[in-house]
């Protein structure tokens, strides 16, 4: 059993990883080539840092802090890094947006975490 659930927890690393490097991807490519998945970019964002935020901190357990503080780091990162692109242009409303979304998805992966029975493994 302990084998399936380190088995799982390193998918959910897996997939928090890949996650993030698509949303820093998609954050800093050229305007025409970023995917449009609805109308309204904001939701878009939303569901897209708050997933990462929850798979984070369902992955890493142990590194609440880090995970809080690094989400919010990212979504500032990424998007001052706009800044250095020639058809992106970072704004601090985005910023709110995305950090608010990512804080949002840690606390679910907090939710997530403290319904997993004690004695699993949670690196």
């Amino acid at each position: 059993m302990l084998r399936l659930d380190t088995q799982r927890l390193v998918l959910v690393r897996i997939a928090a990883w890949i996650l993030v490097a698509f949303i820093a991807a998609v954050t800093l490519v050229p305007i025409g080539l970023r995917p449009v998945v609805t109308a309204n970019p904001s939701l878009e964002r939303i569901a897209a840092y708050a997933l990462a935020g929850m798979l984070m901190m369902v992955g890493y357990p142990r590194h609440r802090f880090q995970i809080l503080i690094g989400s919010v780091l990212l979504a500032g990162a990424l998007e001052a890094a706009q800044t250095l692109t020639s058809t992106r242009h970072g704004r601090v409303e985005d910023f709110f947006v995305k950090a608010a979304a990512a804080l949002a998805g840690v606390v679910a992966g907090l939710a997530v975490a403290a319904l997993r029975p004690q004695g699993r493994a949670n690196g």
